[in-house]
């Protein structure tokens, strides 16, 4: 009786955590990667600088996320603030037109995200 129960468990736990791992999150933002930014209409000038930009602003939150000093509550809150820096730069460097495709973007995979749920 010992071995059939603990043979269901395992059968049990091991398809749960099968199926947990079958469907990858969908995004629910643009990319901003180098193709997403083609897409939009970007010159090879704006991806370099968006490119830089990302890159100054994952070494800052590297830095945060290292910093023993803070909190958790911190850090949140710290990180937030990089991350709404780094997308207010970025969104900076796009014209009108630009900008409005990422917002339709935006838009378009929440909506999508919320179908899927």
């Amino acid at each position: 009786m010992k071995k059939l129960l603990f043979t269901l468990f395992i059968a049990c736990f091991t398809v749960v955590f099968a199926n947990a791992q079958d469907a990858p999150k969908k995004p629910t933002s643009f990319a901003w990667n180098k193709a997403a930014l083609t897409e939009i209409g970007c010159d090879a000038d704006q991806i370099k600088k968006i490119a830089a930009i990302k890159k100054e602003a994952g070494e800052k939150r590297t830095k945060i996320e290292a910093d023993a000093t803070l909190d958790e509550k911190a850090k949140k809150t710290a990180v937030k603030a990089v991350v709404k820096d780094r997308n207010d730069a970025m969104n900076a460097l796009l014209t009108e037109e630009q900008r409005k495709k990422v917002e339709e973007i935006n838009v378009k995979l929440k909506e999508e995200a919320k179908a899927g749920n």
